[in-house]
């Protein structure tokens, strides 16, 4: 890794990744804002309750209500929006890390300092890295610290445990295109390639959770193996956050492979 890049690169992406960052954390500030009211509603709790296949989809099992504060962060805090928001996020930064320099020229600027291809890889590789990590690290601190506001008392450590599994999917995320990104040179092709394989995850996602006869499905996708409310209520998610971390171990031993053979045309 090339210290001097990582410095020029991360300050580059730092703006975008703290905008990002803040946006998640007032939307959040709103949310757990009106908890407290729509704790107290019982019609929001028959509604969950009356609404089986739809809580599942919105990551609530269909015995937790969203009165209770662990179901009402998994759904809201962590849920469509939040995956949203983190994988625009994680395929736009990868796209500009790689393609993005190699369309615009950038990228022959660095390959003509003396760092290699690997160097170069490497060094980009942690920029998102260290990316994903603030971005996860500013959200947790932002609900810590909402829930103090409004006195909320939940289990830290519960939190941590889901911080790391949220890091390693979207480091999954941001390994397949980092993939695509040094596989395609041009731009719509590694968005177009990374947004549908991500979308193709979360479709699969969404049918395992709306009919039992594809819950197997569950365990092909990424998506699966993000349970915000079991790590919430303390399961600990050793096994899916192995199987991310090894995902993107592999998309990356490819990228860097891929990046040091290909013509780059610079």
């Amino acid at each position: 890794m090339n210290r001097a890049l990582f410095r020029a690169m991360f300050k580059k992406q730092g703006k975008k990744t703290f905008n990002y960052a803040l946006g998640l954390t007032l939307y959040n500030l709103l949310l757990i804002g009106v908890f407290p009211t729509l704790s107290q509603s019982k019609g929001l709790a028959q509604l969950s309750k009356g609404l089986p296949k739809l809580a599942r989809v919105f990551r609530v099992t269909s015995d937790s209500a969203l009165n209770r504060f662990e179901s009402f962060v998994a759904s809201q805090c962590f849920g469509q929006v939040w995956i949203l928001v983190m994988g625009i996020y994680t395929i736009s930064t990868a796209n500009e890390l790689v393609a993005q320099l190699v369309s615009d020229g950038g990228m022959a600027y660095l390959l003509s300092s003396p760092a290699g291809r690997l160097d170069v890889l490497s060094t980009q590789i942690a920029v998102i890295i260290s990316g994903l990590a603030l971005m996860l690290l500013l959200t947790e601190l932002g609900i810590w610290g909402e829930r103090k506001l409004f006195a909320i008392s939940q289990d830290e450590g519960n939190y941590f445990y889901l911080g790391v599994l949220g890091f390693a999917l979207f480091l999954a995320v941001g390994s397949y295109s980092l993939l695509f990104s040094s596989l395609f040179s041009n731009e719509e092709q590694v968005i177009l390639a990374s947004a549908c394989v991500t979308f193709g995850f979360y479709v699969l996602d969404v049918l395992a959770s709306l009919d039992e006869r594809f819950s197997g499905l569950k365990n092909l996708t990424i998506f699966g193996w993000f349970r915000p409310l079991e790590a919430l209520e303390g399961k600990r998610p050793t096994a899916q956050t192995l199987l991310l971390l090894a995902l993107s171990a592999v998309c990356l031993k490819l990228s860097a492979y891929i990046f040091a053979e290909k013509d780059l045309c610079v």
